[in-house]
């Protein structure tokens, strides 16, 4: 049947580019890699750039929608009982693919996709969580700190060429991220109060 043959053959064509992006982007900035650098590297005719993405940058959009929705299907079901697995689950994603996320964590801010990200990871803790009877601060503003230290944190540990193990890392996490928000703003949906 063609149509999954055709299917395979996308999906292989974007993996290709996507890969050819990481590479490249390790190299040099993003502004500094063309359409021709990426189809060169990938092995990948320039037109047939052009049937799956509009510009380098809308590649890199694809890669990084791609990338939250892996980690988006990976968490749900840890956060009902345990919260504090999903900083071992998501440091084990980043350690399988840390060019991507470098790539990520690096792109220029004017490009919007960090801010997307932070956006994302906002709506998706508020939706699983909700503001204290007794918290210390708004919700909103809890849930920006807590992405964007959960950002740092990842990005720190991709500076140090990981020197924690992705189980270390998400006891990190629990201790210095998702305790003291936990205490000073958020509980989980539809549980008790932390009898602490």
């Amino acid at each position: 049947m063609s149509v999954p043959q055709a299917d395979r053959r996308v999906r292989r064509t974007r993996r290709l580019l996507t890969q050819a992006l990481i590479e490249l982007g390790a190299e040099r900035p993003l502004e500094a890699i063309t359409v021709r650098d990426l189809t060169e590297r990938a092995e990948v005719g320039y037109a047939t750039f052009f049937r799956h993405y509009g510009s380098v940058v809308d590649l890199l959009r694809g890669a990084v929608d791609d990338l939250r929705a892996e980690l988006l299907d990976l968490l749900p079901p840890l956060v009902g009982d345990t919260p504090e697995q999903a900083g071992t689950l998501v440091f084990r994603h980043v350690q399988a693919q840390p060019a991507l996320y470098r790539l990520l964590l690096s792109t220029d801010r004017s490009l919007g996709l960090l801010d997307q990200t932070v956006d994302i990871g906002v709506q998706g803790l508020l939706d699983t969580f909700e503001a204290r009877p007794d918290a210390q601060v708004p919700p909103e503003v809890a849930a920006h700190h807590f992405i964007r230290s959960f950002l740092n944190l990842i990005e720190w540990w991709l500076r140090q060429d990981q020197p924690h193990s992705p189980e270390r890392m998400g006891e990190i996490y629990r201790e210095l991220i998702l305790r003291p928000t936990q205490a000073a703003a958020l509980q989980l949906r539809n549980s008790p109060r932390d009898q602490r």
